[in-house]
């Protein structure tokens, strides 16, 4: 007789335990519908109400407590929708006018709700290089370009790439330390200086069969070597003219040329001492054979080192089109080492190393 109560106190335990489950788990799989009188009374079409009735009660009521959103169903049925950002979404439709992708990609990335976003900025955001911290400086230059351009994603695109690159403010403003702490990927241009009492610490002299017996950063001279060794098997002569060079070198040759075409002119092709790559004995401009700097886009070694020089860890250091970033004329001749990998990221990417250094390496 005990056995049997037994057994039967067992069932109506478990079945108690699964009504408990049942009334517990089935509002989740089945969440309430809203009141469609009081979403009708509000605004909402057959075709909205339903489209609301799928969503989680919290959110249904949170629909009946406010007035018609007109866009309610687009926000919904938008392939990037996720229903727990649903307030914010409504609540960052009502406070701009920006396209409703707009919104849920600001909503998304987890923005801060604000009512000064424009699809604009919004552009700017998405764009690829985006560093969020420089945000007014891209909104500050944005509005002093916008009316140059007509297409917004062109405009996005100028802003970002330019601001990162420092050209938002003239030459030589708002001037930098170099960080001397990042190597070989170090940035020296008209933004970032090095003292007069740098010298790298591994400079080794370039032997007189790799081109002229001057001095140049160990693992760059390393690298022109190998390179140098190849495209010799190719039939090729890739020579160094000129590497390393110490401040009062650069400020010689920088006086020097200033006092012939005036400073201005001078600033287009010649470094200020200081700001100047080949004090870090990692750049080095090279010659065909013993051919002239000038003359080196015209060459078969030039060809070559388009395609290769990447392999070997340099970048044409001032590509042509990109004179308004670096700062400097086209200069076919110079070659800067970063190493393998950012060097091929680099070409890969069609960027300057302006453009790689703010994104990848003075952020990340």
């Amino acid at each position: 007789m005990k056995k049997t109560k037994y057994k039967t106190n067992r069932i109506l335990i478990l079945v108690a335990f699964l009504l408990f489950l049942i009334i517990g788990i089935y509002p989740m799989l089945h969440p309430s519908k809203g009141d469609n009188d009081t979403l009708s009374n509000i605004g909402y079409s057959k075709e909205e109400i339903q489209a609301i009735n799928s969503l989680h009660k919290d959110n249904i009521a949170y629909i009946e407590n406010n007035e018609y959103i007109s866009n309610l169903i687009d926000i919904i049925k938008n392939s990037a929708f996720k229903e727990k950002n649903l307030k914010k979404y409504i609540e960052l439709n009502s406070l701009t006018n920006l396209e409703l992708d707009n919104v849920i990609y600001i909503v998304n990335m987890n923005y801060e709700i604000k009512d000064t976003y424009t699809n604009e900025i919004v552009a700017i955001m998405k764009e690829e290089y985006f560093i969020e911290e420089n945000i007014d400086r891209y909104i500050n230059y944005m509005n002093s370009i916008q009316s140059e351009y007509e297409n917004t994603t062109d405009l996005a695109k100028a802003v970002v790439t330019n601001v990162n690159s420092g050209i938002d403010v003239e030459f030589y403003e708002s001037v930098e330390d170099t960080d001397i702490s990042k190597g070989t990927l170090m940035l020296v241009n008209k933004y970032h200086k090095l003292s007069p009492d740098y010298v790298p610490s591994n400079l080794v002299t370039v032997e007189a069969k790799y081109g002229r017996t001057l001095q140049m950063d160990k693992t760059a001279y390393e690298a022109f070597k190998r390179m140098w060794q190849d495209a010799t098997k190719e039939g090729l002569s890739i020579n160094v003219r000129s590497p390393y060079r110490s401040y009062a070198t650069q400020k010689s040759l920088y006086e020097r040329y200033a006092s012939v075409d005036g400073y201005d002119e001078a600033d287009t092709y010649s470094a200020r001492a200081g700001y100047s790559e080949h004090q870090t004995g990692l750049a080095v401009d090279v010659v065909a054979r013993d051919d002239d700097l000038g003359n080196f886009e015209n060459t078969k070694e030039f060809e070559w080192m388009k395609e290769n020089a990447h392999k070997y860890g340099f970048i044409l250091r001032y590509p042509k089109g990109k004179e308004y970033l670096t700062g400097y004329m086209y200069e076919s001749w110079h070659y800067r080492y970063v190493g393998v990998d950012v060097a091929t990221d680099i070409y890969n990417k069609g960027i300057t190393f302006e453009e790689y250094y703010a994104y990848y390496i003075e952020q990340k």
